[in-house]
């Protein structure tokens, strides 16, 4: 099973994320879906000692409270193996830099193109397809 954890702070993107990776995975097997609203729920989630091991972590930017270089820097003071994606709606390599030097796996630009996301997550996670 892949154990995906969703960052974001507009809940709409938590339901399309959900139908898109559903079908994304649908020829790579079992899928659990987790999402937050913000960098924090998601800290406190991490630190819990029941939580499954967790594949990736698909995150935005830009969120109220802690944002998402944030969270990056605190998951890495956790875990510095956790494959971490960085989403931004925001394209400037100035975002790019700093997601890449705090240890983000890969940037992705909004709209998200879900094709080159599935792509990005079978060479990751080393899925077949």
């Amino acid at each position: 099973m892949i154990h995906i954890v969703i960052v974001d702070d507009e809940a709409d993107t938590h339901l399309l994320y959900k139908l898109k990776m559903k079908k994304l995975f649908a020829n790579l097997g079992e899928l659990s879906l987790v999402s937050f609203l913000n960098g924090q729920d998601c800290l406190d989630y991490l630190k819990k000692t029941d939580t499954p091991h967790v594949d990736l972590i698909l995150s935005d930017i830009n969120m109220p409270g802690m944002d998402g270089f944030e969270l990056l820097k605190a998951v890495r003071a956790l875990n510095k193996d956790i494959p971490f994606y960085m989403v931004s709606a925001y394209e400037s390599s100035e975002f790019r830099n700093k997601a890449e030097s705090l240890g983000a796996q890969r940037f992705i630009s909004k709209p998200v193109d879900f094709g080159n996301l599935g792509d990005l997550l079978r060479h990751d996670l080393s899925l077949e397809s």
